[in-house]
Order: structure tokens, then C-alpha cells, then sequence
């Protein structure tokens, strides 16, 4: 399942919302801090927005290319 992770155009969002699910978890049994979950939920966002951005550019690129 994790062998063509790295071949795959999404793994910067799947990686960064990995990253907010555990450090909330953490977060949530050692220090719970509100604020600190919803810049690390905006971080993701963000991240998840600019893979969007990318993705549909390198695909729109790929697309010019082969006219």
C-alpha cells in the first residue's frame, strides 16, 4: 500500500493531516491548548489547499503538454 507513497500527488496533504490527527491526539492527553489545535487545523488546511494548487497544476501542465 505504502510502496508508490512517494510517486503519490496528494502525500504532502495526507502527510500534513497525519501530522494534525497525531499532534492533536498528543496534545489532547499531555497539554490541551485550543489555540495551538486550531493553528496546527489551519496549518493543514493551508498545506492541503496549496497541494490542491499544485496538483491541479502540474496536471493542467501535463495536459498542454501533450497537444
Amino acid at each position: 500500500m505504502l510502496s508508490n507513497f512517494k510517486e503519490h500527488s496528494w502525500r504532502f496533504a495526507i502527510g500534513g493531516w497525519g501530522a494534525f490527527v497525531v499532534s492533536v491526539i498528543l496534545f489532547l492527553i499531555f497539554y490541551y491548548d485550543l489555540y495551538l489545535m486550531l493553528g496546527l487545523l489551519t496549518a493543514a488546511i493551508i498545506l492541503t489547499i496549496a497541494n490542491a494548487i499544485f496538483v491541479f497544476y502540474t496536471k493542467r501542465k501535463t495536459k498542454v503538454g501533450e497537444k
